[in-house]
């Protein structure tokens, strides 16, 4: 039976922490530059064709200019090539104010110094909540930052704005963002920097259109439900937390990547995206090469 090809698909990339030239590495380990190219490298070339390139926050470990610089001169020519669109959201780590000036080009040069990981400066301009039409699948990214803490908390006027957004159903349906997902964390001290008002969030999208809640922040792929809608959070293109360390935190380089969101009529699927290449099971199968398997008796799994 011929496969049913979704009606819209999202790449869903989150905590980027890109870091200035002079000091690259996150950790001193990881150079996330080459992370991010090599994320983009694959959405670039692979035969998957996506709506939009969905960048849920922490795109800087600093907040520096530089590079959000970085960010828009790599990643916007690439979606513009790939006929695709990048959507921003903004995290902790982030500078609120440098984001809108060098991604967005809604402020003027009058920014401050970037926070790093003790949260964004407060911006005049308040939070950056936005909505988006991907041929009438609605996507809408939440501001969940707090100004000065690693923590979430969604305002109560983005809880008014998503709701008077959501008082009209999109044709396709809604996908809500933000950057700390209603997921309860696995590791105890994740829990310290946890969404804090998830409830009311809840409140909100209880009985809308949203068919399902997107994040990052916690560096690992986790999935719930936050009032009967699937939520789906993302790992990291950097490090991910090491789950075999139990309830301890343990920050480790390897199994990096993002999700694929593949939109259905009718339900959502959404698949973990790893970065790293390991070596090959079995030859390399396209569908004719399976389907001829399949048609000589033999397995094509």
């Amino acid at each position: 039976m011929p496969r049913t090809p979704p009606t819209h698909v999202l790449a869903h990339l989150s905590d980027l922490h890109l870091r200035p030239a002079s000091d690259p590495r996150v950790g001193g380990v990881v150079d996330a530059d080459a992370r991010l190219r090599r994320a983009i490298g694959v959405l670039s070339s692979w035969d998957v064709a996506c709506d939009a390139w969905l960048f849920t926050g922490d795109l800087s470990d600093t907040g520096d200019a530089e590079t959000y610089v970085c960010l828009r001169e790599l990643v916007l020519p690439a979606a513009a090539a790939s006929g695709t669109q990048a959507i921003w959201a903004n995290g902790n780590h982030d500078d609120l104010a440098t984001l809108r000036r060098v991604l967005l080009n809604e402020l003027d040069a009058d920014a401050r110094p970037g926070p790093g990981a003790g949260g964004p400066a407060s911006d005049p301009a308040g939070p950056l909540n936005r909505e988006y039409d991907l041929r009438g699948l609605r996507l809408i990214t939440l501001d969940s930052c707090v100004p000065g803490a690693t923590h979430g908390r969604v305002a109560d006027a983005s809880l008014d704005w998503l709701a008077g957004r959501l008082a009209t159903p999109a044709p396709h349906g809604t996908i809500l963002a933000l950057h700390h997902p209603p997921v309860p964390p696995v590791q105890d001290a994740a829990g310290l920097w946890d969404l804090r008002n998830a409830g009311a969030v809840a409140s909100v999208i209880a009985g809308s259109d949203v068919r399902l809640v997107i994040g990052g922040h916690f560096h690992q792929t986790s999935f719930t439900t936050l009032a009967g809608v699937p939520v789906a959070a993302a790992s990291s293109l950097v490090y991910t937390q090491d789950i075999t360390a139990g309830r301890t935190l343990r920050g480790q380089d390897t199994h990096v990547g993002f999700n694929l969101v593949e939109v259905y009529p009718e339900r959502m699927v959404v698949t973990a995206v790893q970065l790293d290449a390991g070596a090959g099971v079995h030859d390399v199968l396209t569908t004719v090469d399976a389907r001829a398997r399949l048609a000589e008796g033999g397995s094509a799994s």
